[in-house]
């Protein structure tokens, strides 16, 4: 039962339409607020403070790329493993502050105060997210595609 929802066109679109969504939105969002994203992206205390401002400029417009390429179907496979990629790494960051006792707030749906709950909201957001994006990308490299 389980296996055919997840087997589903319709699941499997939904996935594809929600990843893209979450990427193009938060991409747009990024990308018209850089100076919050870069205070979001200090606040890890992941990246040097001289690589900030080009990490928050440079990495809105790739989610905003790889989430219309999801969306409209061109290089769906690479785009797909770009956010796996994306999603593992966001996944580890928050991991390590949550180690690290660091309030975050990642600033990819609203800006607000730094918090452990906020932290845990994030990771609780990424992990389904990555495992959709997993799911498909997978998929689409064993060609098992019922989305054409």
């Amino acid at each position: 039962m389980i296996a055919t929802f997840f087997q589903n066109r319709i699941v499997l679109l939904l996935f594809r339409l929600a990843i893209a969504g979450v990427f193009i939105y938060t991409g747009v969002r990024k990308i018209i607020s850089p100076l919050a994203f870069a205070d979001s992206i200090a606040t890890f205390q992941l990246v040097p403070k001289v690589m900030i401002s080009l990490v928050a400029l440079s990495l809105p417009p790739v989610e905003l790329i790889l989430g219309l390429a999801i969306l409209i179907g061109i290089q769906r496979r690479p785009a797909l493993l770009g956010i796996v990629i994306l999603a593992v790494i966001f996944m580890l960051a928050l991991l390590s502050a949550i180690v690290r006792g660091i309030p975050i707030d990642c600033g990819c749906f609203r800006s607000g105060e730094p918090s452990t709950a906020q932290t845990w909201i994030a990771l609780g957001r990424v992990i389904p997210l990555l495992a959709a994006a997993l799911w498909l990308y997978l998929r689409e490299l064993l060609h098992i595609d019922d989305l054409k």
